[in-house]
């Protein structure tokens, strides 16, 4: 009978582990914006009944930070920038997002059949990005019209058709396109579409400069972000060192300037990313 009750027992612990493995899947979720990380720890057994368990959950905690933190640093900010990067040039930077990670709370501990304790913990990527966005981006963009020609100083097409739109879609799947913190829209030429420079501060921090998700639907679905009429547009390539920007066509990229409006859902970063 007891046998019986200790086999039912360990099943269903293993199921639980295996549903609450679940609830946080270890990585960068670019589509929740988020990190997880999760820590195990071992009770020791030298230690009395009373202290083992305490020490296993305290030593669990101790590992998820510091894969946390591992897993933020390796973040993409720019093309050429990482959060690693950022902390190693500004100790102020290094010292802001290491706090950032210590100040989450971790999940209630899971208590595995093999006495080992597994907790884990999510940052927000939004909360970094705040520490280490660029300083070009300002509180109000630095762009305020579109520009034309080679020197910027040209006029629109005399037969563009203005398209109002609420946020933009890229469609960059298929090209290798890796998320980051903030991301760049590029003309053919290298100009740049989307950027620091349009986005004002206060969005780019709450929301991140660009959403992602891995499917146009999905990238619809996102009406919060992108509202009822975004434009769709499908990148031509990728672009950066570590290619996580975007270039248009030509024809997309007038189709994004085809007016003036179109600036201010740039201006509040409802701009989101279709990535494999």
């Amino acid at each position: 009978m007891y046998a019986t009750i200790r086999i039912a027992l360990t099943t269903t612990l293993l199921i639980s582990a295996a549903i609450r493995a679940q609830d946080c899947t270890e990585g960068v979720d670019w589509t929740k914006r988020s990190v997880c990380a999760k820590g195990i720890g071992a009770v020791n057994p030298k230690h009395p009944q009373a202290a083992a368990r305490p020490g296993a959950i305290r030593a669990a905690q101790q590992t998820a930070l510091r894969n946390a933190l591992e897993l933020v640093k390796g973040v993409p900010v720019t093309s050429n920038t990482t959060v690693a990067n950022s902390m190693t040039a500004d100790d102020n930077v290094r010292t802001k997002v290491e706090g950032f990670v210590k100040g989450f709370q971790f999940s209630q501990p899971h208590y595995m059949d093999d006495l080992t304790v597994e907790v884990n913990v999510q940052i927000p990527l939004d909360g970094v990005g705040d520490i280490v966005l660029p300083a070009t981006i300002q509180a109000q963009p630095s762009v305020k019209t579109w520009s034309w020609g080679e020197d910027g100083k040209g006029s629109a097409p005399a037969n563009l058709r203005s398209s109002v739109y609420t946020g933009l879609v890229i469609d960059a799947r298929g090209l290798s396109v890796l998320p980051a913190l903030a991301p760049r829209v590029l003309e053919a030429d290298g100009k740049e579409l989307y950027g620091s420079a349009n986005v004002s501060r206060e969005w780019a921090v709450k929301y991140g400069m660009a959403g992602y998700a891995k499917s146009v639907d999905g990238a619809r679905g996102m009406k919060d972000r992108i509202g009822d009429n975004p434009a769709v547009v499908k990148a031509v390539r990728a672009d950066g060192a570590a290619k996580t920007d975007a270039v248009l066509s030509a024809e997309d990229v007038l189709a994004v300037k085809s007016a003036a409006q179109n600036l201010k859902f740039l201006s509040e970063a409802r701009v989101v990313f279709v990535v494999d």
